[in-house]
């Protein structure tokens, strides 16, 4: 069973690495959001960024995979929040960052 979960893909992507950054969004999530908001452009560029940086900077493996994808996918999360209101997001779409 263990052998056929480290094969699995799903978009090219092994699904212990998506599992891993299914548990790591949440977290990122809640340390970043003191820092640069969230649920609007300036947080969803910065995380969306951030992911494509450690993608390219930090290496390949698991962890440096996940922490990507996880940060990527809240990053694009934030952006349509921002930019079409969706769900608890501010009016604001600079949540007062501007």
């Amino acid at each position: 069973m263990a052998n056929f979960i480290g094969q699995a893909k799903a978009g090219g992507v092994s699904i212990m690495t998506l599992a891993a950054a299914g548990v790591l969004k949440p977290f990122t999530e809640a340390a970043l959001t003191p820092v640069i908001g969230d649920g609007n452009l300036i947080s969803g560029a910065a995380k969306t960024i951030g992911g494509v940086a450690i993608n390219q900077y930090a290496g390949r493996g698991v962890v440096q995979d996940a922490l990507s994808i996880a940060l990527v996918v809240d990053g694009i999360e934030d952006l349509m929040h921002g930019v079409f209101g969706m769900g608890a997001a501010p009016a604001d779409a600079f949540g007062g960052a501007l």
